[in-house]
């Protein structure tokens, strides 16, 4: 049994046209998408994150400290994983998902993954939706489910069925 569950919350009208369960698998997918970014030493700008500080005086520091472990010596919220392991989806409903750390504290710690993901996050703003987060679940929800869209003008000629995808791409935006 896992350690975890997500909390599903129904509403009492849906305004959203995805389910909760489907909210819950784009939340996961940017979940997955954030933290393999954060793995890869990138920021919320898609941009490489500013090196780690070397050690002074002739003393090793933090950068020489993951290499004799066997960890890339980058800025990649790495070094046991606890932190990382604790992104979870936390909260669904139809309209909305909400993404965040588990207030739990790796054994022989007493700082929980929220607040080593927030301190983390004062030195090196990496926590957060990059561009390329977003145009990754955009592309996933718009291409999830075609759109019914109407067609005609104002009379009622009827339905005409597209991909989501393909009717936003074809929306003239007003200069």
């Amino acid at each position: 049994m896992p350690r975890f569950q997500t909390v599903v919350r129904r509403a009492r009208f849906a305004y959203s046209p995805f389910t909760a369960q489907e909210m819950q698998g784009f939340a996961q997918l940017l979940a997955d998408t954030i933290r393999a970014r954060i793995q890869s030493g990138q920021n919320i700008y898609d941009q490489a994150a500013a090196p780690l500080k070397p050690g002074r005086d002739g003393h090793r520091g933090y950068p020489d400290f993951k290499a004799a472990r066997g960890l890339k010596p980058i800025r990649d919220w790495t070094w046991s994983g606890h932190t990382l392991r604790c992104l979870k989806v936390l909260v669904v409903n139809e309209n909305r998902a909400t993404l965040g750390f588990l207030d739990e504290a790796f054994p022989g710690r007493t700082q929980t993954a929220s607040e080593i993901a927030f301190w983390n996050n004062q030195r090196e703003h990496m926590w957060g939706v990059s561009p390329r987060d977003s145009a990754v679940v955009v592309a996933a929800m718009t291409n999830y489910r075609p759109l019914v869209v109407l067609s005609g003008g104002t009379e009622l000629a009827g339905f005409r069925q597209y991909g989501a995808a393909q009717y936003f791409s074809g929306l003239k935006l007003a200069a």
